[in-house]
């Protein structure tokens, strides 16, 4: 990789890093989410700053192909978002349903209520 694509890499990385981070400034992410998304970004300008690094690394991991490395890497990153995500769907589906019950407890209480009401009139 020639050195000013690698400069640009950076240069564009450092710029997702601050959006992740004027994101999290606004309020617009949530702290414990975007941590994920600064390691990743963190991990790319490592291995852009450093001639090789991959490489060495798939090599000595046994892939044959440093191409395999980053797809089977990539792979598992995807995995553990949508799991990470469907945790977080299943609490937030917990919370909907607890919502609902609750919201018909008080509205039978409030029809009792009405009724008593009518009846003393």
């Amino acid at each position: 990789m020639g050195l000013t694509l690698r400069i640009a890499l950076i240069v564009v990385t450092v710029i997702y890093l601050f959006f992740i981070l004027r994101a999290i400034k606004h309020k617009k992410v949530q702290l414990s989410f975007s941590v994920f998304w600064i390691l990743t970004g963190l991990v790319l300008v490592i291995a852009l700053a450093i001639p090789n690094l991959v490489e060495n690394i798939s090599h000595l991991l046994g892939f044959e192909l440093t191409v395999n490395m980053i797809f089977c890497v990539a792979i598992f990153i995807c995995f553990y978002l949508i799991f990470n995500l469907n945790i977080i769907l299943s609490k937030e589906n917990k919370k909907n349903i607890l919502l609902v019950q609750e919201i018909s407890l008080l509205k039978k209480r409030v029809e009792d209520l009405e009724e008593k009401q009518k009846e003393k009139k």
